[in-house]
């Protein structure tokens, strides 16, 4: 028997010229703003063109926007225009992938009753719908070779002709140019000039970029046709006796306790008196930062895990209240660690990273607590809030210019390895700030013989490239930051001519 497809697939497959129509453009509009691409002013557009795309898909099908669905478009769209006004590496990989999450909740509430699905089932269905779109990538074509198959008037047919014909044509031309060009010197020359402005690697690459964009639009909406979610299951397993729980997580709760009145009596409160022979306030206070890290984000699956597996239990919740409100001081300690090491060594993106890191951690904890006395606390929903809103204004921040601003500001006797730090570790968010730096104060560093000739040749050389690598990023590529550094590099250059 034949694959029988899906009611609202089978509406796909007999609307062919609509939906293949609506992916054509997209895969233009992709092709347009993101090709060679990421980070440019078309990068929002891009996700706009997106969310109207997807309203059309849904209108089509007859679907409405449901409630709550704005925030999930404003997300998207500051994460687009945060590309936009950053160099960082970082924040244009992550943007893409929190730009892709957003979609795929929001598509997932247009389609689907989510309002009690519980973390477990969220991830489970967002892997089902990507490995869903993954395996109908062959959708678009099949529904091309039924739509042929089942429209014989005479005007599709020249067209299936014309597209039959150029490609036969384009085969022979491979053959027949090559052989003409080498018999007549005048025709090569003519030809070579024209090839000059016609490179196959882009034009390969034009094409590329433009089937991506028509295929995954094309299966994304497939896989959300399939209607293949597994039933709704219930939200806790509660299967296991709620005494394992209690046992072993009393007993790491005795020794949380212990621990965080530690942290309050010696770090938080600096007490030195009583510390090991041979360690120091500072050196205490910057050691064991990474296991904590660990230990937080363990407990905070240890907590998941329990409300998931056990009965629902007084003694439970409160021993879970512990742990949490402990893993909250463990995270707070951290974070103290953290401060003072910046205080003394300033800052990296690193750090800034794991500072905000630890703020969420710790909000996060706060919506674990609520879940542990309210089942209906929607847990996932509220973590994606909360992960949203603090990435969204991390990214825009653009934090590589901050780090740049602080480290100038607050060291007192920056050295050479201060200032290529700065050039070679920070994006070209930093370079306005940096163009800020006077050489004249900037000291021997204590593993560098001190040149100051050399340092400004490292800068001039920092700045030139910018110059020389952000020309033509005032139309499709441009972006806020790279504005702004060549800006700041032209001030610089013209002012130490």
């Amino acid at each position: 028997m034949g694959r029988v497809d899906k009611p609202l697939v089978n509406k796909m497959k007999e609307d062919f010229i609509y939906f293949g129509i609506l992916s054509l453009l997209y895969g233009i509009i992709f092709l347009f703003c993101l090709y060679n691409n990421i980070s440019g002013i078309t990068f929002p557009l891009y996700v706009i063109a997106t969310i109207v795309f997807m309203q059309s898909f849904m209108k089509k099908i007859g679907f409405k926007l449901q409630k709550n669905s704005k925030p999930y478009m404003i997300g998207m769209v500051l994460l687009g225009i945060s590309s936009s006004i950053t160099t960082s590496s970082f924040f244009h990989i992550f943007n893409w992938i929190g730009i892709i999450l957003l979609l795929a909740l929001l598509m997932m509430h247009q389609f689907y009753n989510d309002n009690d699905w519980n973390i477990v089932e969220y991830i489970e269905r967002l892997f089902i719908l990507f490995l869903t779109s993954i395996g109908s990538i062959a959708y678009p074509f099949n529904h091309l070779s039924n739509y042929l198959k089942n429209n014989s008037s005479k005007q599709k047919k020249a067209i299936v002709s014309v597209i039959i014909g150029l490609s036969i044509s384009l085969i022979l031309l491979g053959i027949i140019l090559p052989i003409l060009m080498n018999s007549d010197a005048v025709f090569e020359r003519v030809f070579r000039r024209i090839f000059e402005y016609i490179n196959l690697r882009t034009l390969f690459g034009f094409v590329f970029v433009f089937i991506i964009g028509f295929i995954w639009i094309y299966s994304f909406f497939i896989a959300l046709c399939k209607y293949n979610f597994p039933k709704k299951r219930s939200a806790r397993i509660n299967d296991f006796n709620s005494i394992i729980g209690i046992t072993f997580t009393s007993i790491l709760a005795v020794i949380y306790v212990i621990y965080c009145i530690i942290q309050i009596v010696y770090l938080f409160m600096g007490m030195e008196r009583g510390l090991p022979e041979g360690l120091t306030y500072s050196g205490y206070a910057r050691s064991g930062f990474w296991e904590l890290i660990f230990v937080s984000i363990l407990n905070f699956l240890i907590v998941l895990a329990c409300m998931y597996l056990f009965k629902g239990n007084g003694i439970l919740r409160a021993v879970l209240t512990i742990i949490s409100g402990c893993t909250f001081i463990i995270a707070l300690s951290a974070a103290y660690r953290m401060l003072l090491y910046i205080a003394e060594y300033h800052l990296t993106f690193a750090r800034v990273f794991v500072l905000w890191f630890l703020c969420i951690l710790m909000f996060v904890m706060i919506g674990v607590i609520m879940n542990i006395y309210s089942e209906s606390f929607s847990l996932f929903k509220y973590i994606i809030i909360v992960v949203s809103v603090f990435y969204i204004g991390f990214s825009l921040s653009r934090p590589d210019y901050w780090i740049a601003r602080y480290n100038i500001s607050n060291t007192q006797n920056m050295t050479v390895q201060d200032v290529h730090f700065l050039m070679d570790e920070l994006s070209l968010d930093a370079a306005p700030a940096i163009a800020g730096i006077n050489i004249d104060e900037i000291e021997e560093g204590s593993h560098v013989s001190w040149d100051e000739n050399a340092l400004n040749r490292s800068m001039r050389y920092y700045f030139e490239n910018i110059l020389e690598e952000n020309q033509g990023i005032f139309f499709r590529r441009a972006n806020y930051s790279r504005i702004r550094a060549r800006l700041a590099a032209d001030r610089w250059i013209n002012d130490f001519e």
